[in-house]
């Protein structure tokens, strides 16, 4: 059966013109607004959703990771990867309240040395506060319909909200929408990868007696990773939990259908268990409208099963109740678009280091399995953020990187987060310039990044 087409002819209005256009305002969109506007550039962050923060906030909860894997290497120096915007975010969360900074894994620490909580809520009150604080104008509820070409170069973005379809003309775009949404309307060359993958929906729920839990899963040596800070809270201390549910039959035969692991939860509040991560459903293609929502549906039950099962088996859930679920799929893995520089296993591991990185980092998400060699930190060459063909155009979190092993570190919180940081400051040195970015003096990008706190080694 052939497919019905409508064929449009619209006029829509510019109603806005900026120096930088960030489109998505996730993990690392709203590092890259700031530092675009901190820069000087005129910035304008479109985002979806009501709020900011995207996966760092609604994906599995702690940040991974500000620091190398120096717990799986006896001796190792303890260094601070990630700092510059990324690290002053938190030093504001804490001000907050609303994180207890960098805490180091009492046990568990040969995946992740040192691990970073945030509190969700104060964080959406922290990153708004910075935005306007850096000028940065925020378009929530708002949706990159279309992309504005002139040859191969991107002039601008086609958005859709609550006014209808306006449009937005820059000097440079930052993609980091998760899906490549700019670059593959743009004409940037795009692979799908979420074949190798899955996607997930964490959960949180309240009224779960923590004592009582941390008990059985020590007595039942279920525990797998695990940390301790003291939140003024009579005989509980823990803020981080994982525990193998599948050592346990009736999880095992419910969880290994669908390749549910974990869980792994952060008990920030009193008698709360939150960011639950173990609901998953493998090789979904987030960008296609019926598998996304038919993934929605099939998590969500998974969430309220999975619940259930937990008040049922496992003392401390006994009187627990859902009590926050994210405002949609948790999706790793989509379009990967074709950069000048795709990032690789052997030089993540092998510590690689490049004559125009923007950024380095330590952790990988596959450890103790796969590891950075000798608690060491790779870098991240500029051109790995430079889209192949496609002018005016940067790229940066989940969207880079094509193979699967070497996507399992960069593609991470904090990761994303530094990535932003590089495109945000490289857009707005483009638009001083009046030059593409692939124009761009790389070394006056290093500098600037290392004027805002950047470790470059």
């Amino acid at each position: 059966m052939s497919k019905k087409f409508i064929k449009e002819i619209k006029e829509t209005p510019v109603n806005y013109e900026c120096d930088v256009l960030v489109a998505g305002g996730g993990t690392a969109g709203v590092v890259a607004a700031l530092s675009a506007a901190r820069n000087g550039a005129n910035t304008i962050l479109v985002e979806r959703y009501g709020f900011l923060g995207g996966t760092m906030i609604n994906g599995a909860g702690p940040l991974h990771s500000f620091y190398n894997l120096y717990k799986a290497f006896p001796g190792a120096e303890k260094i601070q990867v990630v700092r510059g915007l990324p690290s002053e975010i938190i030093d504001r969360l804490v001000a907050y309240g609303g994180s207890y900074g960098h805490l180091e894994q009492d046990q568990g620490g040969d995946y992740d040395s040192v691990i970073t909580l945030i509190d969700r809520e104060i964080f959406k009150e922290v990153i708004l506060d910075m935005m306007i604080e850096a000028g940065v104008h925020i378009l929530p509820y708002t949706m990159i319909a279309d992309v504005i070409m002139d040859g191969n170069s991107v002039k601008g973005v086609i958005i859709e909200g609550k006014s209808g379809r306006e449009a937005i003309l820059t000097n440079v775009v930052v993609d980091t929408t998760g899906d490549a949404d700019v670059a593959f309307k743009a004409g940037a060359n795009c692979v799908k990868k979420h074949e190798t993958t899955s996607v997930g929906m964490p959960f949180g729920m309240c009224n779960v007696d923590i004592k009582r839990l941390v008990a059985f899963l020590e007595e039942n040596n279920l525990i797998t990773q695990i940390v301790n800070v003291d939140k003024d809270i009579k005989a509980d201390n823990v803020v981080r939990l994982g525990f193998d549910l599948k050592k346990i039959p009736v999880f095992k035969e419910f969880m290994d259908k669908d390749g549910m692991w974990g869980p792994l939860c952060i008990t920030y509040h009193e008698n709360e268990c939150s960011y639950i991560n173990s609901a998953n459903l493998r090789a979904v293609d987030a960008t296609d409208t019926e598998a996304l929502s038919n993934a929605e549906i099939a998590l969500r039950k998974q969430v309220m099963t999975l619940s259930r099962m937990l008040k049922q088996y496992i003392p401390g859930f006994e009187k627990a109740y859902v009590s926050w679920t994210p405002v949609g799929v948790g999706v790793r893995y989509t379009r990967v678009v074709e950069c000048e520089h795709d990032m690789t296993l052997d030089e993540i591991i092998n510590c690689a280091r490049f004559d125009d990185e923007v950024m380095l980092y330590g952790f990988h998400d596959c450890a103790p399995r796969i590891m950075i060699k000798n608690a060491g930190y790779y870098g991240i060459p500029y051109r790995a953020l430079l889209p192949k063909k496609i002018d005016g155009l940067l790229v940066a979190g989940r969207m880079i990187t094509s193979d699967w092993a070497a996507h399992m570190s960069t593609r991470n919180t904090v990761s994303c987060m530094a990535q932003g940081e590089a495109v945000g400051a490289a857009a707005a040195l483009c638009a001083k310039y009046d030059v593409n970015p692939r124009e761009l003096d790389v070394q006056l990008l290093r500098e600037a990044l290392v004027d805002q706190g950047v470790f470059l080694g």
